[in-house]
């Protein structure tokens, strides 16, 4: 079947399965998002319990699906990879030392005896959910803006600035698609929490944050627009 299929074709396929990565990685973002509302949304221990727990089954979910949705386009785009994810070196390093934190929070917050405290790993969990979105909705922006970075016709690489992708913050275009998708995971996150948390307290508290985290994402999102 495939090898029937035209050079436009093959990468119109490639490019709907990214799409569809891509579409998955924002929907389960709501994890992040609910990791930044922990202390919002939870004002006694046991409220804060009952919103990592609802939490903590998911996280794996969006791991895989962003290197996933990275592998995709390494098989299908390895140019556009290259250049691109290049481009955002540093970006991507730190997005991924977000994600190592989330996963290491998760699994010792609860024990006993763990040497950093679990406020410690409570902040583990907001960074992961605040930068890990911001910078990720960056990261996406440069794709769009462009990077500092260039190939040759020799296929050889450089990056034109010292910072290595770290340039990709001071846009402004980028950070605003950053905050776009900082927002639109809270209010995932929220609604999330609203559906699958039986607490009355945090219920009342979602539907009121609902509200102030809306308004700042269509404004972020018309900006970007």
């Amino acid at each position: 079947m495939f090898e029937n299929l035209s050079h436009l074709a093959l990468q119109q396929y490639w490019w709907v399965i990214i799409s569809l990565l891509a579409s998955f990685l924002v929907f389960l973002m709501f994890v992040q998002g609910g990791q930044t509302l922990i202390y919002t949304l939870g004002k006694t221990s046991i409220e804060k319990t009952m919103l990592v727990n609802a939490l903590g089954r998911k996280w794996e979910f969006t791991f895989t699906t962003l290197v996933t949705f990275g592998g995709a386009f390494f098989a299908s785009f390895p140019l556009f990879y290259a250049t691109s994810f290049g481009g955002a070196y540093w970006v991507w390093m730190a997005i991924l030392f977000c994600f190592v934190i989330q996963a290491i929070a998760y699994e010792y917050r609860s024990k006993p005896n763990n040497f950093l405290g679990q406020k410690a790993y409570d902040t583990f969990l907001f960074i992961n959910g605040t930068l890990g979105t911001i910078l990720i909705g960056t990261a996406v922006g440069t794709f769009f803006n462009g990077a500092m970075f260039s190939v040759n016709e020799m296929n050889l690489s450089q990056w034109e600035t010292p910072a290595r992708g770290l340039e990709a913050v001071l846009n402004w275009h980028n950070v605003v698609l950053g905050l776009t998708v900082f927002f639109l995971a809270r209010i995932l996150g929220i609604l999330y929490f609203i559906r699958n948390v039986e607490d009355e307290n945090i219920y009342t508290r979602s539907k009121k944050h609902l509200l102030y985290n809306t308004i700042p994402f269509l404004v972020f999102f018309l900006a970007f627009m």
